[in-house]
């Protein structure tokens, strides 16, 4: 996944449907890729990665992989692998550990692909598990498959069997082609996209040289040639001769209706189509192939890439470019059958689309629509067999290759075998150094010959050319409404901020208008473009912005960030802690990861150009100004200078995160930052910024926003106060909010149902704002049923411990840290196990993701440390024997005891607190969360280790005594 420099495994990352049954978690790319390194001469690298594949590689899996996918990709990889190593142990003796493992993998591999072929066709199954065949519960309903998936696996099969004399591979690859061919619809030689494995009846009549057909065609001329049986020359040919007749009554597009003697046209072609004139060349029937290519050609230069399907008039039908091969394969093909440099030229400029619009830091990304360049975090196997294979020896001179490609075929996936096939019957094995004696026999050397050979080198250069001219601006002329033009500016480049884009907007006829919130809205109207070419290209903007639009909103979203610092406010130190959005790139300010530094304002404030203060950017965090560049570029400029983070100010005046939805912060689709930044709205920003002038060097703090207690759209200041004391007598500090009296706490969690609630969970989002006490009989007139999540117990008790406050005030009681507590925390204790008593989960929830918010409320009912402490420890406690009396099994002589003794202390049987906790997990969590804030309540933290430990050691003796360790 080269946008998350990750490699992608089956079932663990989100499900991409069908495309993942080519993933085994076997390695595919590393296969895939094998032949590859050969190719390019590196035999370093490639014995490193045949040492990998040997090491690591194995099948006895339990999943259900596709049968055509799998021979392809892993079969013919491993098959290709194993011919590799052989041939440069000959030429050169390298590779001398290798003993054909590669080749006994293959055989393996291929034999778990074997169950899927016992039908009565012997048309394969789409689809097998490789521990069970077709066994599996998932594969119970398959009965259909492909053309192309039935057809595309004699080459590798073939092969398998006379490298290892294991005849059943070939024959059951023979069987399936003999199937189709027999299936082909008889009046018009032409074959259908979809059949039924038992019956071979055609479930999709439709016929054409695209997906689900293509690979078909290609393997019948391939296996004449790999294997010298004119049987499938033959069938080749009436197929072509069938397909060529169609699609000359229109422009290259195919969709026969198998009952119907004449064409039905769909109103798109796919991109697969761009195999064909690879084919064609192959063939000998060079005009077409250049006009087919020539055609294509002229797709890509209008969207850089080749779509995944095009109207007939070539607008985007499908959007996506998966980095696909198939034309480049054609243009390789051609140039060697025309030598014409024109070639040449054209590999170029696909080389720099993918250098310009897929390189990533980690490889070369999909393209999710070519129309908006935006990335999909995929980089198929083909990428590196087939793609870059390609282009390679587009550009190669003979001197460059360390084999000859001339004794070799390709494979669909571009792998190579040896044409010396073509002399052994399956019952021989890999021939060794001796036999190479028979290198030149005249049947060898006859299957190697291409049965139009005559045909395909006319002898001049410009003989493509003269096929190319009256093509020029086919694409063009099909629809001169929407000729190609030269784009000025793109969506996914512009910056609302910039002068120049916002006059080639006014020129495109496009108008904008700033909302409020910091947004940008806008409107098209042809009339008012400069020209017809501005107003088209205005319609195109507009449609990039709708479809980035669209992809934003896809976006998995991006928890809040917050920036803090340490200030003096009026002689006093203040923690201010400012809620900022975050970036889609750049280092990600998650957990406990922070990232801190001194303070500096850039100068010039936007960062889009070179500093006048570069030298002391070093090790700070710098602050810039939104507006003129993108936010990625800013923070690489910034990350080049040495800083360690950044924090962009918006340029749009008096906006704050209270009025203002936040939002992250998008990149250009190469995340090649390391460095964070985050974004606050400029009211937010005028307390730092009043800081940074009153104290030049200010420390500052990003971090993630879920441990800070911060409002939502606010900005807190809590005053630290240095007069406190422990009971030893030692200086500590406190903190207190300034608003006055206890802060109203509420907790957000993100798509968590309470009864799903799990400990290793930290995503909540904390909110904290000025509550007004409530009248104690407000609380006595609440529904003791009524609140049932552990926020809504969290606020009744604000409101409570807010009346019993607002009662001592009015009594003249003060609450101070060296007197004796009340009696509110007492009964707020009774509060919370009163409203936890119906479900021990609510207790056990308030204790670990929600301790932070209780450890709150329990210091403002008790300003005592030791109190805090006691309190703390009776909760403990109450959560240590509902465990261990939910979890222990009883006998019917103590279920009656139990139940009068869970009466009086306020505990239903309801539930099993146990069958969602982990007692040993829990306290583990408790440890963690609470060593992170006793600084902040003055506790004592030998304390706390000591009550820990006492649940540890209640709680050993009944898991121990009843088995039951791993469910507590």
């Amino acid at each position: 996944m080269p946008l998350s420099c990750k490699p992608r495994w089956r079932e663990v990352e989100q499900s991409r449907g069908d495309i993942d049954e080519t993933l085994g978690n076997f390695s595919l790319t590393l296969v895939d890729a094998l032949d590859t390194l050969v190719v390019m001469g590196d035999i370093e690298e490639f014995d490193r990665a045949l040492r990998l594949v040997v090491r690591d590689v194995s099948f006895d899996n339990d999943v259900v992989v596709s049968v055509f996918e799998t021979n392809i990709r892993m079969v013919g990889g491993l098959i290709s692998g194993h011919v590799m190593a052989e041939h440069l142990n000959q030429l050169y003796g390298a590779l001398g550990w290798y003993r054909g493992e590669l080749l006994t993998m293959a055989r393996d591999l291929a034999t778990r692909l074997l169950p899927a072929f016992n039908t009565t066709t012997g048309i394969p199954h789409a689809k097998v598990n490789l521990k069970y065949g077709m066994k599996s519960p998932k594969l119970q309903s398959s009965r259909d498959t492909c053309t192309a998936c039935a057809g595309t696996i004699i080459l590798e099969f073939a092969a398998l069997s006379r490298l290892t004399g294991d005849s059943i591979f070939e024959e059951k690859a023979r069987q399936a082609m003999d199937c189709l061919w027999s299936q082909r619809h008889r009046g018009s030689d032409l074959v259908g996209t979809v059949l039924n494995v038992h019956s071979g009846d055609w479930v999709r009549r439709d016929s054409g040289v695209g997906a689900g057909i293509d690979s078909y065609y290609e393997y019948l001329l391939k296996a004449y040639v790999l294997l010298g049986d004119e049987g499938y020359l033959e069938r080749f040919n009436k197929h072509y001769s069938a397909v060529m007749k169609y699609i000359s009554q229109g422009p290259m597009l195919l969709d026969v209706h198998m009952h119907r003697p004449h064409t039905t046209s769909r109103n798109f072609m796919d991109a697969l189509l761009a195999f064909w004139p690879g084919l064609q060349v192959l063939k000998g029937d060079i005009k077409p192939a250049i006009e087919t290519h020539e055609m294509l050609y002229q797709v890509i230069q209008r969207h850089n890439f080749l779509p995944e399907a095009f109207t007939t008039d070539f607008q985007v039908h499908w959007g996506q470019h998966p980095l696909r091969p198939e034309f480049l394969e054609s243009t390789y093909l051609l140039y060697l059958a025309t030598d014409d440099p024109y070639y040449l030229r054209v590999g170029e400029q696909v080389l720099r689309s993918l250098q310009k619009h897929a390189w990533v830091p980690c490889g070369y990304a999909a393209v999710k629509d070519v129309r908006t360049g935006v990335h999909e975090d995929r980089m198929d196997s083909f990428v590196l067999s087939e793609t870059f294979k390609y282009l390679y020896l587009l550009f190669a001179k003979p001197s460059d290759l360390i084999i000859d490609l001339d004794q070799f075929i390709f494979t669909t996936e571009a792998h190579l075998l040896p044409l010396s096939l073509a002399r052994l019957s399956n019952l021989t094995v890999v021939p060794g150094p001796d036999n190479q004696d028979n290198a030149q026999d005249s049947d060898v050397e006859y299957a190697r010959s291409c049965p139009n050979a005559h045909f395909l080198f006319p002898g001049r250069h410009e003989f493509a050319e003269t096929i190319r001219r009256p093509l020029k601006n086919f694409v063009n002329n099909v629809c001169p409404s929407r000729k190609t033009i030269r784009r000025k500016l793109r969506a996914s480049e512009f910056q609302a901020g910039n002068s120049r884009h916002m006059g080639l907007l006014k020129d495109m006829g496009i108008t904008i208008m700033a909302l409020p919130d910091g947004r940008v809205q806008l409107l098209h109207t042809s009339s008012n473009a400069r020209s017809s070419d501005d107003a088209e290209e205005g319609l195109l903007f507009m449609q990039e912005m709708i479809e980035l639009s669209k992809l934003q909103q896809e976006q998995p979203e991006n928890p809040p960030r917050v920036v803090s610092f340490l200030h003096v406010v009026d002689g006093q130190p203040v923690t201010t802690t400012i809620q900022a959005g975050p970036a889609q790139f750049g280092l990600d300010l998650k957990g406990d990861v922070e990232v801190s530094g001194p303070a500096l304002k850039a100068s010039p404030l936007r960062a889009c150009e070179q500093l006048d203060n570069e030298s002391e950017v070093q090790g700070k965090i710098a602050i810039i100004e939104r507006g003129d560049c993108m936010f990625i570029e800013k923070a690489r400029r910034l990350e080049a200078l040495g800083a360690v983070g950044g924090i962009v100010l918006d340029n749009t005046p008096g906006t704050s995160a209270k009025s203002s939805p936040m939002f992250a912060m998008s990149g250009d689709g190469t995340n090649d930052v390391n460095i964070p930044l985050v974004f606050l709205f400029s009211g937010d920003a005028e307390i730092l910024l009043k800081a940074l002038d009153d104290q030049p060097g200010l420390e500052v703090v990003l971090s993630d926003f879920a441990d800070k207690d911060v409002g939502e759209g606010s900005v807190e200041e809590v005053h630290v106060d240095l007069k406190g004391t422990t009971e030893g007598g030692e200086e500590s500090l406190t903190t207190g909010s300034e608003e006055s009296g206890l802060p109203h706490v509420i907790s957000i969690m993100n798509n968590r149902q309470q009864e799903s609630e799990s400990l290793t969970d930290d995503d909540l989002v904390t909110v904290i704002e000025g509550q007004q006490a409530i009248h104690p009989q407000l609380l006595d007139q609440e529904d003791p049923h009524k609140h049932q999540t552990a926020e809504e117990i969290l606020v009744a008790a604000v409101r409570y411990v807010n009346a019993r406050q607002e009662q001592e005030t009015a009594k003249g009681n003060t609450l101070m840290i060296d007197h004796p507590s009340s009696s509110i925390v007492t009964e707020l204790q009774s509060l919370l196990v009163k409203k936890t008593a119906s479900n021990p989960g609510l207790l056990k929830s308030l204790l670990s993701v929600h301790l932070r918010e209780l450890m709150a409320v329990l210091q403002q009912a008790t300003p005592s440390p030791s109190d805090l402490d006691a309190s703390l420890h009776h909760l403990l406690n109450q959560l240590s024997a509902l465990t261990i009396k939910s979890s222990a099994p009883l006998d019917d002589s103590k279920k009656t005891a139990f139940t009068q003794q869970s009466v009086v202390q306020g505990v239903s049987q309801k539930g099993d607190f146990n069958e969602n906790s982990k007692l040993e997990h829990l306290t583990e969590k408790l440890q963690e969360k609470l060593r992170k804030i006793k600084k902040k309540y003055g506790l004592n933290p030998e304390h706390i280790e000591g009550i820990l430990s006492e649940i540890k050691g209640t709680a050993s003796p009944q898991t121990k005594d009843h088995n039951r360790q791993d469910e507590l």
